[in-house]
């Protein structure tokens, strides 16, 4: 009897999984197709079609993986794959949104997001402190060109400080939904006990190598900002480290756009002295990791407090 149940169970779970892969293939396809068509390169404009065949392939080949993890009964699998379903429709409804709200066409370029940001008047300020926050969690803006219009508008000190005042804003929400939400997303993926094993593995890792990666240029912190939610890192080591590699990051990057020119020679020198200094420095810490992390491994602030 339990036995029926339970097999009844599993073929419901499986017909819903069905279901739902099928529903989310036609809406990526449907969205994938508006978002194209909306698309003002001349390479994607001249050749709709086949970028439209292409992006359907993709998803038909998406979904046939989709059965078969379904049908072979490979359950962490099927859930990934749902949650990248998921993902994917999001990303192509807000880059459908902000095609049809002409945002692509004010961003693409420094002097573009200046005209725009100048209509705002007094309210300049706030409005690039919010467009700095929503930098970081949700919109896909390059920071170079934020940075270059803040820097022609406000100049260094000024754009170092609404940038700043904006994107640690916006790490710390990164961090918060990574924490509330994306440990809950990893344990319907995997399971709790796959979680906290690997979570014992790499505990205090993690800590060391995101910081790390924090305070490189090569790596995204807005996507780390959310990884570090799922770490073992405290808030309080967050928002202390968060601040700094800020501030380092925000400052040399306005700075050396208002002083450090790429069409000169001295300035190309420059540039090239500064990632010699970046890669000897990372050289020294992959060196000493271990010595590091023994340490902070025993710090009470450097690790999430257990409840």
């Amino acid at each position: 009897m339990e036995k029926d149940k339970t097999r009844k169970n599993q073929k419901n779970n499986r017909l819903l999984f069905l279901t739902l892969f099928f529903a989310f293939s036609v809406a990526c396809s449907i969205f994938a197709i508006l978002c194209l068509n909306g698309v003002s390169y001349p390479l994607i404009k001249r050749n709709f079609v086949l970028f439209s065949i292409l992006s359907g392939v993709l998803i038909c080949g998406l979904y046939a993986l989709a059965v078969w993890f379904t049908v072979s009964e490979k359950q962490t699998a099927s859930k990934i794959l749902l949650s990248a379903y998921v993902f994917i429709l999001f990303c192509l409804i807000l880059v459908l949104i902000l095609q049809k709200t002409g945002f692509f066409e004010t961003v693409r370029d420094a002097e573009h997001l200046q005209s725009y940001l100048e209509k705002a008047g007094v309210w300049m300020p706030l409005l690039y402190i919010l467009l700095q926050y929503l930098q970081v969690v949700v919109l896909p803006i390059p920071s170079v060109v934020s940075t270059v219009a803040g820097v022609a508008l406000f100049g260094a000190f000024k754009t170092t400080i609404y940038s700043l005042i904006g994107i640690v804003l916006g790490s710390y929400t990164a961090f918060f939904i990574g924490r509330k939400l994306g440990h809950k997303a990893v344990v319907w993926m995997i399971g709790e006990d796959t979680l906290d094993k690997w979570q014992t593995k790499l505990k205090g890792k993690d800590n060391l190598f995101l910081t790390v990666m924090f305070l490189f240029p090569m790596f995204p912190d807005d996507v780390l900002c959310f990884l570090a939610g799922l770490s073992s890192m405290s808030t309080k080591y967050f928002l202390v480290m968060i601040v700094i590699c800020r501030i380092l990051g925000v400052a040399g990057t306005c700075y050396s756009v208002d002083f450090i020119p790429f069409n000169t020679w001295w300035g190309i020198l420059i540039w090239v002295a500064f990632f010699a200094l970046i890669l000897a420095a990372f050289i020294v810490i992959y060196k000493n990791m271990d010595k590091i992390q023994e340490k902070l491994k025993h710090s009470k602030w450097f690790h999430k407090t257990k409840k």
